[in-house]
């Protein structure tokens, strides 16, 4: 029996099924994490507190070790918050794209010590739930990317809408990584190229050795915008 390689076509529309599927994975497990284990924890605090403000004699060592219960419960809040929020950005329902982009990209550049600006357009535009959460993985993955380059200390995204058209350029300094041989993009690159062409986008790429690197993404605001 011989098998016939996949088309151009195929690949690509293979590559769109994994990453829808991946995406309502990630809702599903988000969800989950949200409402069921959260809801475990939250209750454990609320009885904690009980015990703490009914419970006036108890020994040092007891209110030491509820104390240290409380810590680890509000530890596991936040570390369930920060997972959901990987999973699913809950800002992009709840307040929006560029909300959402401005707390994950705040947060990636306090951890990694970088110096942060970014620009807004005073609204969003209206863009239907795959455009928005397609456009916030390509943030997503084009900040990973830059994180790449070497002796990097500024980043800021800028994002403007024209004419229908939503245009994200992320700029970062630094050294690009020494390129080998015959290389050929990356896997996180070929994910982004996928990602805009669904969107029927466009990306102009600006990597010097050293300097400011930049990325241009466009992206018409609805699948009917030219």
């Amino acid at each position: 029996m011989s098998i016939e390689t996949p088309t151009a076509a195929e690949l690509g529309a293979l590559v769109t099924f994994l990453q829808a599927d991946s995406e309502r994975r990630s809702s599903s497990v988000a969800r989950k994490l949200h409402d069921d284990l959260g809801g475990y924890v939250i209750g454990a605090m609320m009885d904690v507190a009980w015990i703490e403000q009914n419970e006036s004699k108890l020994p040092p060592n007891i209110v030491m070790r509820l104390a240290r219960v409380n810590d680890g419960l509000r530890g596991a809040v936040d570390l369930t918050r920060k997972i959901v929020e990987d999973l699913r950005p809950t800002l992009l329902d709840s307040v929006g794209l560029f909300a959402a982009l401005s707390w994950h990209f705040k947060q990636a550049c306090r951890l990694a010590a970088i110096s942060y600006t970014e620009s807004f357009p005073a609204s969003a535009p209206d863009m239907d739930a795959y455009r928005l959460i397609t456009l916030f993985r390509i943030a997503q993955e084009l900040l990973n990317v830059a994180h790449q380059r070497e002796s990097i200390s500024m980043l800021s995204l800028a994002v403007t809408v024209n004419d229908e058209v939503l245009a994200m350029v992320l700029s970062v300094d630094g050294n690009a990584p020494r390129p080998q041989e015959h290389d050929s993009p990356t896997v996180p690159m070929l994910s982004i190229w996928h990602r805009i062409r669904q969107l029927r986008g466009s990306v102009m790429v600006t990597s010097p050795a050293t300097g400011i690197c930049s990325f241009r993404v466009s992206i018409p605001t609805s699948q009917g915008s030219k």
